[in-house]
């Protein structure tokens, strides 16, 4: 089978470019053929084996040939833009539109693919509909995000669902979210929950110190809170720094690993804070990742909305526990064997359920943790049932 992926993102950066890039790894072990179309800002592209790369050129610090002159538009901050997609004129979206219509017309010729499967349901979704190929959307709920500020982009979104198969929803909030702002959709969605890549992420007997000396830390800890995400108003990074406030000793480090323009604002917290084991590591790849899960004791997601966060999963399958805020279900993913809630911008509840695990008030066994990630969140479980309805909608 040929898949046309596309996404409004880059591969890194966002949950639904790690989501893209998940499934394009998979469909391409299962012996499928792979393109992925989606918005870049550098001709230093990430490469997966065997898989079309097909990206959309914008503006940053590169001169690249057809590049548009502005940077691709985000639905929230994304450590490479913060060019949002409420911002655009008219003529950017029409800009925008034709770019990715001549990237699909391309592909379309060249790839000749049997099925596209396109992330949010958004422009480039809305899109597809004038072509004859067959398509699904995957929801990731952060198009809500700009639906509730704008209108500009209403037209695209009831294109996207009524040319649609099928639209996969990650969460019950996703679903919530969907049918409330298109009631039309219900009877095409499918809940497939979004999983991870147990061949990047899993339980490793790892040296703390060895590994902290690679991101240039040299002092010694007892103990390590993890952040993964982006750097954003909306992932509560200031809940956190206040909690760290609460819970920070000599021993204790906060590691804040991803990207974006809020960064600014939180340095400058830490600084009125008076935070001394706070690093920002800047966004690291998934060998990175993995190294960090495995040495930390907790990992910290203050989100103040999340869909179905997949750094919470990475983290699970290398053992680690999470503290997450009580958002978008986050219960039926965190429950008490694998983590702990707390409320939303609650920094008090925040530091308690910290120190819970750091005092070792609670104990979470690792290897339960990794086994109950592999057993509900791995990719490989989880392809299956997208092939599956990739094989359904080919059949009609």
């Amino acid at each position: 089978m040929k898949i046309l992926l596309i996404n409004h993102f880059p591969l890194i950066g966002s949950g639904s470019g790690i989501y893209v890039m998940n499934i394009a790894k998979s469909l391409e072990k299962k012996g499928h053929k792979v393109c992925v179309i989606m918005p870049e800002n550098t001709t230093k592209i990430i490469n997966i084996e065997n898989v079309k790369i097909h990206p959309v050129f914008f503006k940053k610090e590169e001169i690249i040939k057809g590049q548009l002159d502005f940077n691709f538009p985000c639905m929230d901050a994304h450590p490479r833009s913060d060019f949002l997609f409420q911002n655009m004129t008219r003529l950017q979206i029409e800009q925008y539109e034709i770019a990715f219509r001549n990237a699909i017309e391309e592909e379309l010729e060249e790839f000749q693919p049997d099925i596209i499967h396109s992330q949010h349901i958004w422009i480039v979704s809305g899109l597809l509909k004038h072509y004859k190929i067959p398509y699904i959307i995957t929801s990731h709920g952060a198009e809500f995000i700009t639906y509730k500020k704008t209108n500009m982009f209403n037209e695209y979104g009831n294109k996207a669902v009524e040319g649609c198969k099928k639209i996969i929803a990650i969460s019950d909030d996703n679903i919530e979210e969907i049918i409330s702002k298109f009631p039309n959709a219900e009877n095409k969605i499918e809940f497939i929950k979004n999983g991870y890549n147990s061949q990047d992420f899993y339980r490793e007997e790892l040296n703390r110190m060895e590994i902290l000396k690679k991101f240039s830390i040299y002092k010694r800890f007892d103990n390590i809170v993890l952040f993964v995400g982006r750097i954003s108003k909306l992932k509560g990074l200031d809940i956190l720094l206040k909690a760290t406030n609460k819970y920070e000793t000599q021993k204790t480090l906060t590691l804040i690993v991803g990207d974006g323009d809020y960064r600014r604002d939180l340095e400058k917290l830490k600084e009125r804070l008076k935070l001394h084991n706070i690093v920002f590591l800047g966004s690291k790849g998934h060998e990175d990742l993995r190294l960090l899960y495995n040495i930390s004791d907790v990992l910290v997601l203050p989100s103040r909305k999340e869909a179905l966060p997949l750094v919470a999963i990475e983290a699970l399958a290398c053992g680690t526990p999470a503290v997450v805020s009580n958002v978008s279900g986050m219960d039926k993913i965190i429950t008490k064997e694998v983590g702990l809630l707390f409320e939303v911008d609650n920094e008090e509840m925040l530091a308690e359920k910290i120190k819970l695990i750091l005092n070792k008030k609670i104990i979470f066994k690792k290897e339960k943790i990794a086994n109950y990630a592999k057993r509900n969140y791995s990719q490989e479980t989880l392809m299956n049932k997208l092939i599956e309805l990739y094989e359904e909608i080919r059949r009609k």
